[in-house]
């Protein structure tokens, strides 16, 4: 088996795509980088709370002689929103309370791990998917599934080892989007702490939590989606003899997926049966920030219709390939 894994790595790896992907990766997190650095405002002091206390020292000067939006609309004249009395006011409440929740307002190496760098896991579905889908399916459009066959192995043997190698790829690419994300996030951000708390924004509202926890604890949740979405698209490079019709079908499940979860979400409460579909479950991360997602399906509940979809591609996959007819 460890002998079908390694040569079902190097098909892997011997497609240009393979390489490409972490390259896009990595102008994806430098861009992103870039662009955090010039719409957001950035210090790289020793202490950001000093920072932030000079600002509240300064605008708090500027206050008393700040005029209300109302009288610069009544008086007619050209005015920056920015100086009015109550942007001031709320700019000096902002950052008292960053103060108060200890949660710094500038992008800190961890705010952007669980930010932009934490986006782009997307990116790596969409990878896997393409890798995943064409598989099987490439090795009857390219003619090679007789010559794999004739091998002394079992059908499941060679199958099983193909979606072990993806597996292992799919991990790669995490470990590589992690290692990446946070040497770029320092490069732009500065070095933080692990325990340096970020603000960011859940389905309920501002949520504060330490940054290196959070970021784990995402890219764990990110997992089990990640498998049943794997699974999918194994199964359709299995279904599929032609590699572009197995990669598009993969592809186009996994930009409608999120669409039909967000409509099945506010269908579910009319339509309980829609809460049985895999679609709203596909992302738990949303775990990270509230208990339970279309009223009472907590995350065990979550997992278990997951773990069910999961056998049942995986079933037919298996079963297909048995029976499948190798003829090309």
């Amino acid at each position: 088996m460890i002998g079908l894994v390694q040569n079902e790595l190097i098909k892997i790896w011997e497609k240009k795509n393979s390489w490409i992907f972490p390259i896009i990766l990595v102008l994806a997190l430098i861009g992103g980088s870039v662009l955090e650095t010039k719409m957001t405002p950035q210090y790289k002091g020793d202490d950001w709370r000093e920072s932030v206390q000079s600002e509240i020292t300064k605008l708090e000067k500027q206050l008393p002689t700040a005029k209300t939006e109302e009288s610069l609309m009544e008086s007619g004249e050209d005015f920056n929103w920015d100086e009015t009395k109550e942007t001031i006011q709320m700019k000096i409440e902002d950052y008292k309370n960053n103060l108060e929740k200890d949660v710094s307002p500038y992008t800190t190496s961890w705010s952007n791990m669980n930010g932009m760098v934490i986006g782009m896991k997307s990116l790596i579905t969409l990878f896997v998917v393409i890798i995943c889908a064409g598989s099987v399916s490439s090795e009857f459009s390219d003619g090679t599934i007789k010559q794999l066959l004739i091998r002394p192995h079992k059908r499941w043997a060679i199958l099983l080892s193909k979606y072990i190698a993806i597996l292992i790829y799919a991990a790669m690419l995490i470990v590589f989007l992690m290692i990446v994300g946070y040497l770029i996030s320092i490069a732009f951000f500065g070095i933080g702490s692990f325990g340096d708390n970020v603000s960011v924004m859940g389905t309920s509202g501002q949520i504060i939590a330490s940054g290196g926890t959070l970021f784990l604890k995402m890219v764990l949740y990110y997992l089990p989606g990640l498998m049943v979405v794997l699974s999918l698209s194994f199964m359709l490079s299995t279904l599929f003899k032609n590699q572009a019709i197995a990669v598009g079908v993969g592809v186009f499940v996994l930009f409608v997926s999120s669409t039909i979860g967000q409509i099945i979400q506010m269908l579910a409460t009319e339509y309980t049966w829609l809460k049985a579909l895999v679609f709203p479950h596909l992302d738990q991360t949303i775990f990270v920030f509230q208990d339970k997602i279309i009223e009472t399906v907590t995350m065990p509940i979550s997992l278990g219709i997951l773990f069910i979809y999961y056998a049942l591609f995986m079933t037919v996959t298996f079963w297909f390939f048995q029976k499948k007819d190798v003829s090309i």
